[in-house]
């Protein structure tokens, strides 16, 4: 193992470093504002339907649960899918975002 090799490597690991502590709080706010979109999906689905046309009524109430354990993904899915079949606008979307500017 020669000299260059041996920075190389050691310039990889401190840049790696650096990158990983500088998107730590990146990750940490990421959830936070995943819950906050599940939150906004269910609220707008509650004020425009409180029941769903298709499948379980109580399903979008399993997705927020989902969320609150942190199954992100799969809770604000279904909730985006309950809003697009009940034809009710996505307020996560960029249209409804630019709206409220």
């Amino acid at each position: 193992m020669n000299i260059r090799s041996i920075y190389l490597k050691a310039a990889t690991v401190s840049g790696l470093a650096i990158a990983l502590g500088a998107t730590a709080p990146a990750f940490a706010q990421s959830a936070n504002d995943r819950m906050v979109e599940c939150q906004q999906l269910y609220d707008t689905w509650s004020k425009y339907n409180g029941s769903s046309k298709y499948g379980n009524p109580g399903a979008p109430d399993v997705a927020l649960q989902d969320c609150r354990k942190g199954n992100y993904a799969a809770g604000i899915a279904y909730l985006k899918d309950a809003l697009h079949r009940n034809a009710i606008p996505d307020p996560t979307s960029e249209t409804a975002r630019a709206g409220n500017k």
